[in-house]
């Protein structure tokens, strides 16, 4: 007597599963490519961030500076000395000319800056790579008293007191001193800054 044996029927591989794990690789890689794209963008956002707060500290050490030169010894504490140019420490007593933003064309241009013949020095950091110029400028049309020139003016209010007997008699008027600053970072990057004071 003779036995069939019967063969176990082979199946051939299609090779779905060899396709279907390439896929979700490729996904995967896709995955993890754009996870370290976000790190990146996030760290320079972080960066820049703080790069843009150190200029706004540098800035603030100018502006510091400038509003020192008009009390205790500075160099521009009498009425005398404001009425006149001062190019050595970058004091304009005339109206500078600006651009559409208001920030005066000499901190734009350097070569505008030199024919104004401003000579006064900037502040540079050499730690962090950080240099700040400071330019002043009195808000009047031109030089000497402003009570012969078109100023901007600043005024108290007026007391508001109930009582006559308490009412303060008024300041008088004092014209605005523009300080405009421009921080110059490490990478040519520029900030600019503006503060008024009146004296």
């Amino acid at each position: 007597m003779t036995r069939n044996r019967t063969r176990p029927v082979r199946r051939t591989q299609s090779g779905f599963i060899l396709l279907f794990t390439l896929v979700a690789l490729v996904a995967v890689l896709v995955a993890g490519l754009s996870l370290i794209r976000a790190m990146d963008v996030g760290l320079l956002q972080a960066g820049n961030l703080a790069f843009r707060r150190d200029l706004v500290n540098q800035a603030e050490r100018g502006i510091a500076q400038a509003v020192a030169r008009f009390s205790g010894t500075g160099a521009l504490t009498s009425e005398a000395l404001r009425n006149a140019n001062a190019p050595a420490i970058n004091y304009s007593a005339v109206r500078l000319a600006t651009n559409a933003q208001g920030v005066p064309t000499l901190l734009l241009d350097d070569a505008a800056f030199t024919a104004a013949g401003m000579t006064g020095t900037d502040l540079t950091d050499s730690s962090s790579g950080v240099t700040v110029r400071v330019v002043i400028d009195r808000q009047c049309t031109a030089a000497g008293d402003i009570a012969g020139n078109a100023c901007a003016l600043a005024t108290s209010d007026g007391d508001r007191a109930a009582d006559d007997r308490y009412r303060q008699v008024r300041g008088e008027a004092q014209p605005i001193y523009r300080i405009s600053v421009r921080a110059t970072g490490p990478r040519n990057t520029q900030a600019y800054f503006q503060s008024t004071v009146a004296r």
